[in-house]
């Protein structure tokens, strides 16, 4: 038997629930009574002999059952006694005894014919176990179930998995299920991947909390990752369910997605998840950025989340929805009496539900009476539409009144960080920019930074444990909106910011904001003129050699980023690059540094650029990498023949030996084979293989035997059963089409009425 309390449900989604049930038990259609004063009926059925059977819901989660019986014995029977029916029945979320069931009778006589109908929550239960339909039908239950509950607690989780299943399983009361989720649930049972795109605030991350909830009461492995699709590389079993998560993939700067070739990374998972009827895949992006994204990569724009195949569009919700979201937020939420009370007035739920700025965010936002602890209930009405006509300045009041200097540093440390920050990070950058702005001294610097903490969490900022690291990020993505709105413009501002920003990411996200048109040319310069000055050294070069690389490799590409001041520190600092490890994947960073230094002074780095050419040329680089080696032998200055052999052998030895282990990702990554499916066409796969192969390795040197040979490598029956399978998968595919939900009906009002109608 299942184990409900039904906390999850609202009143009105349990009435629904108990006459799904009843209409079940009887076999008859329930009819929902419709809005206004319901006069005791919330649903209500006839006999054959046209006898009115009337059905009352009384979902008291937050009383008990004294004053349950109380509230029916002196407003509900007068009401039964006036409507007269033939046949009474009651439902509640409440646990009866049988004590309870008789005064419950006795009060009612004659119009409860058995106990039979009065249903307490055990009986209620009982009825879903026969009724696995309804169970399934009333998805918001089945979320809360307690074998979905148990899938989720005793999965094996790190850290980053579990922080993320606990804020998805408190979310789950203020859920709504719309067209938006059936469309996507649909597509991925389909497709086994879905982006969920949208503006934000519209509830994309909603939406996909709940997805992955879906999945993992279904047994499925939560796995969220933060950063890098690499992360699932690394945790992807073969035939193990798993649900991959990955909120906002191209982050808050699409930068820092495509550089590198990180597009084509997700792309490819998305192939490979397609491929394995045992995985689930679930990503976000902002509109916006998916479209800035697409701009810039080719591989977004020509491949299947262009085409909208895997993409889901969240469409605008109707104004019922809008007013079901409200009305859970206020439901279960931690308003009072007093301010829930001015939203009825005049059915003020109405005019928000149809504000044009509604989004759930604002709803959130809204609601929360943390955020306006000193709003009397008499000043709630003004402050609540006052945010909904300007939600732009949402975070403004929090931001200038509630939180003091050293907080508003961190939050804007974070936000131009670009990503959520490791709290040594930000505790580092913190107390630089307070000692810089006179706020601490190095003697008081950690405990400004843990008073800071207390105030910024829960405010703006939110702290997640995950093992033994502590992320630290913004408490909602808005908040880096408002910012970048405040400070894009004081270049004095963010000059201080992105100096004491030691983290490769702030530098892609400069590079975004350029990128996408929010930050002027000259600001930008000035600011990377400034980092020159400040970070191209020793100290940075050893400790923090990615953020090195990637500083001096923009201003070595840009020209206007050149300051001729400051060539001899560059210079001075790459001669030591052999000294240092270089991180995987900065090889083009490394040859563009380096290239500037040949240009500039030939003969003192000729020895530099061969160290490191015969060095990196031992190193697991890809087939691009290599490329770019070879390439660098040609800036070699009074290079002999002998040298220049030897070099390009060392070159080519790594070019056989990638191909030879990395063949089969290679073809996957560029689609080499895809549009080959029959058994019939392998003469024509290989000839295509061959080609491809010829094109990418003949002018590198190898012979033509070598490329033969890693073609004869591949199976490519394999590959073409492998896309076969796919490709039958494929057909008929739902593409996202279809129509719309109606923003606005003519049944609307009377539904969102009947929404509010109290008990």
């Amino acid at each position: 038997m299942q184990n409900y309390d039904f906390k999850n449900l609202n009143d009105k989604e349990f009435e629904v629930l108990v006459n799904d049930l009843l209409s079940k038990r009887e076999v008859v259609a329930v009819d929902r009574f419709k809005a206004g004063k319901d006069g005791g009926i919330d649903g209500r059925f006839f006999t054959a002999g046209n006898a009115e059977i009337i059905i009352q819901s009384k979902h008291w989660i937050k009383s008990g059952i004294k004053p349950l019986i109380r509230r029916l014995k002196k407003e509900e029977v007068p009401k039964v006694k006036k409507l007269n029916p033939k046949r009474y029945i009651i439902a509640t979320s409440l646990e009866l005894s049988n004590a309870d069931k008789q005064k419950i009778k006795f009060a009612f006589e004659p119009y409860i014919i058995s106990e039979d109908d009065i249903l307490g929550q055990e009986n209620l239960n009982d009825m879903l176990s026969k009724h696995a339909d309804i169970e399934k039908k009333h998805y918001k239950l089945w979320l809360s179930s307690s074998n979905v509950l148990s899938a989720m607690l005793n999965t094996a989780l790190t850290g980053r998995s579990e922080a993320m299943r606990d804020k998805i399983i408190s979310a789950t009361q203020m859920y709504i299920v719309t067209d938006n989720h059936d469309r996507a649930l649909k597509k991925l049972e389909e497709l086994y991947s879905v982006v969920i795109t949208g503006e934000a605030g519209i509830g994309k991350t909603s939406l996909a909390d709940q997805l992955a909830h879906h999945y993992v009461g279904h047994g499925f492995e939560l796995c969220v990752i933060e950063n890098d699709i690499s992360e699932a590389e690394r945790i992807f079993e073969k035939d193990k369910k798993q649900v991959f998560y990955f909120d906002d993939f191209l982050g808050r700067n699409f930068l820092m997605a495509i550089e590198g070739r990180k597009d084509s990374h997700v792309l490819n998972f998305i192939d490979r998840i397609s491929k394995d009827r045992s995985k689930r895949f679930i990503l976000t992006s902002r509109s916006t950025v998916l479209k800035q994204g697409k701009k810039i990569s080719d591989l977004l724009s020509i491949k299947k989340i262009d085409q909208k195949e895997y993409e889901i569009i969240i469409q605008s919700l109707s104004n019922l929805d809008r007013a079901k979201i409200l009305y859970n937020h206020i439901r279960h939420g931690n308003l009072e009496d007093e301010y829930i009370e001015e939203i009825y007035i005049d059915k003020r739920y109405t005019k928000i539900a149809k504000h044009k700025n509604y989004n759930p965010r604002i709803i959130q936002f809204i609601t929360d009476a943390e955020r306006f602890k000193d709003v009397s209930p008499e000043q709630y009405w003004d402050h609540l539409i006052k945010k909904l006509d300007n939600p732009q300045d949402i975070w403004a009041e929090v931001f200038d009144e509630q939180i003091d200097e050293l907080t508003r540093i961190a939050v804007c440390l974070v936000v131009f960080n670009g990503t959520s920050m490791e709290e040594d990070e930000l505790q580092e950058s913190f107390s630089e920019a307070t000692i810089d702005n006179g706020l601490a001294t190095v003697i008081n610097a950690h405990s400004k930074y843990i008073g800071m903490l207390k105030i910024a969490v829960g405010s703006m900022l939110q702290r997640t444990l995950m093992g033994d690291l502590t992320l630290i990020n913004l408490f909602n993505p808005s908040v880096a909106d408002f910012v970048l709105g405040r400070y894009l413009k004081n270049t004095q501002s963010l000059n201080v910011y992105f100096s004491c920003l030691n983290a490769l990411y702030s530098l892609h996200n400069l590079k975004s904001l350029r990128k996408n048109g929010k930050l002027k040319d000259s600001s930008y310069y000035e600011i990377v003129r400034n980092l020159a000055v400040k970070k191209i050294n020793a100290n940075f070069l050893e400790n923090k050699t990615s953020y090195f690389l990637a500083l001096t490799n923009i201003i070595v590409t840009d020209p206007k980023a050149v300051y001729s001041e400051n060539i001899p520190t560059i210079l001075e600092n790459i001669q030591n690059i052999n000294s240092i490890t270089i991180p995987e994947g900065y090889i083009e960073e490394t040859c563009n540094i380096l290239k500037f230094a040949i240009s500039q002074k030939p003969q003192k780095f000729k020895m530099t650029l061969k160290s490191f050419i015969i060095k990196a040329s031992q190193e697991s680089l890809t087939h691009d990498e290599l490329v770019l080696l070879d390439g660098l032998i040609e800036t070699l200055p009074d290079l002999n023949e002998d040298e220049e052999i030897e070099l390009r052998n060392l070159v080519k030895v790594g070019i056989e030996t990638y191909w030879d282990e990395e063949i089969y990702q290679a073809i996957a990554d560029d689609n080499v084979l895809d549009e080959y499916i029959h058994e019939e066409q392998e003469h024509e796969a290989f000839d295509s293989l061959h080609d491809y192969l010829h094109n990418k390795l003949y002018d590198l040197g190898l012979p033509e035997e070598k490329i033969y040979s890693i073609a004869r490598s591949v199976d490519i029956a394999d590959i073409l059963n492998e896309n076969m399978i796919a490709a039958s998968r494929a057909r008929g595919h739902y593409t996202g089409g279809g129509s719309s939900r109606s923003v606005y009906s003519a049944n609307d009002d009377a539904l969102i009425d009947d929404l509010f109608q109290k008990e």
